[in-house]
């Protein structure tokens, strides 16, 4: 199975073609990258991977499920490293688990974050 399969993807902004009909595969394990200059639809082609942004036309499978029309059954699964992050200063390590735990409904996120800070600091 492939971790994500994207076929005939488009998005379009107005008259403007964003994203062209893209096409490919990234297998389990497999290191992908995807280079282009400015304005090519690189962010705009992972918005749509991520479930973040509606495409226009194609279809994006990722894990074996179709992103759209319900994203957000994907996104629970999957993990995103933005270019930038930017956490809260005055946060501990486990405060800030806990929060990102609350983002995604995930039950099990203030159990997982009691190792992010030992007792005692």
């Amino acid at each position: 199975m492939d971790a994500i399969r994207v076929e005939s993807l488009t998005k379009r902004y107005g008259d403007h073609v964003a994203v062209d009909g893209i096409s490919f595969e990234v297998r389990q394990g497999e290191a992908f990258g995807i280079l282009g200059p400015n304005g090519a639809g690189k962010t705009t082609t992972l918005e749509m991977i991520e479930g973040l942004r509606k495409p226009d036309g194609g279809e994006v499978e990722v894990l074996g499920r179709k992103v759209w029309p319900d994203p957000r059954s994907v996104q629970a699964d999957i993990g995103v490293q933005l270019q930038s992050t930017s956490l809260f200063d005055r946060l501990t390590a486990r405060e800030l688990l806990m929060l990102f735990a609350r983002f995604y409904d995930r039950l099990d996120g203030p159990e997982r974050a009691d190792y992010a800070d030992p007792p005692g600091r």
